[in-house]
């Protein structure tokens, strides 16, 4: 029987943070998580890691470095298939919305260098607005959600998603107008304002009840989205009871 040669040398936790640039307080996270594992302990009771536990470390870095978040690399190396694919396709969802996301900020960006470029009457208030305008609220849409939206914006085309893209500051400049003043929501005014606003939802959502849902929910748990497009809950509620005087809703 071949004798086990003990010539391999281990570090304690010490050494493995210096060597990695993990922290130690990270290292006995990680620990903690069954991420890693010392390789042995010592005759005092310190840990000790060897080539395994590197090989690991050095897994867990890669799959942070790329996004997952501890749990989700607990489930990547836990030799699981299932979850393991379940945590794949969550990221590979998460993925492909920032995809669409930024494709959409591209696209509408392009619009506005097409005004700088072409008309002498882009104001820079209103090339801040534009810009302003296509801070991301994150919506949890379907692939067919998502999908639907992707048509209705290629039917509008450049020239109406321009149109759309100034069409909602100047109405919400106007709503804000109305209540400042003291307007009530109940005014022929207002009405015609909330007409004006459930008409630019309907084109976006393209009625779907759903997708107008999902909306409302984001920009009420994303306060800073809402603040950034000029908007908050008390002038929703305003819009809300200017419909209703209308005979219009949106969907809840």
């Amino acid at each position: 029987m071949p004798t086990r040669h003990l010539t391999q040398r281990y570090l304690r936790i010490g050494e493995l943070a210096q060597q990695s640039g993990v922290s130690a307080k990270a290292l006995r996270l990680y620990e903690q998580r069954g991420l890693i594992r010392p390789s042995a302990h010592s005759a005092a009771g310190y840990r000790l890691y060897g080539p395994e536990a590197l090989q690991r470390l050095l897994q867990v870095l890669v799959l942070k470095r790329s996004g997952f978040s501890l749990a989700e690399i607990g489930g990547l190396l836990g030799r699981n298939p299932e979850l393991a694919a379940d945590v794949l396709g969550t990221r590979i969802r998460r993925l492909e919305r920032d995809l669409a996301d930024k494709a959409q900020a591209l696209n509408v960006l392009r619009q506005v260098a097409h005004r700088v470029t072409s008309s002498s009457t882009l104001t820079t208030d209103e090339l801040l607005e534009s810009i302003n305008m296509t801070n991301k609220l994150e919506v949890d849409f379907s692939a067919a959600e998502r999908e639907a939206l992707r048509q209705r914006a290629d039917k509008l085309g450049p020239a109406g998603m321009d149109e759309a893209q100034r069409a909602w500051p100047e109405l919400i400049a106007q709503v804000r107008n109305a209540m400042q003043r003291g307007v009530a929501a109940d005014d022929a005014q207002v009405q015609e304002l909330a007409r004006r606003w459930h008409a630019l939802v309907q084109a976006f959502t393209g009625g779907d009840p759903g997708i107008a849902r999902k909306l409302g929910d984001a920009y009420s748990k994303q306060p800073q989205a809402m603040a950034a497009n000029g908007l908050d809950p008390e002038m929703f509620a305003y819009i809300r009871k200017a419909m209703a005087a209308a005979g219009l809703r949106l969907a809840r």
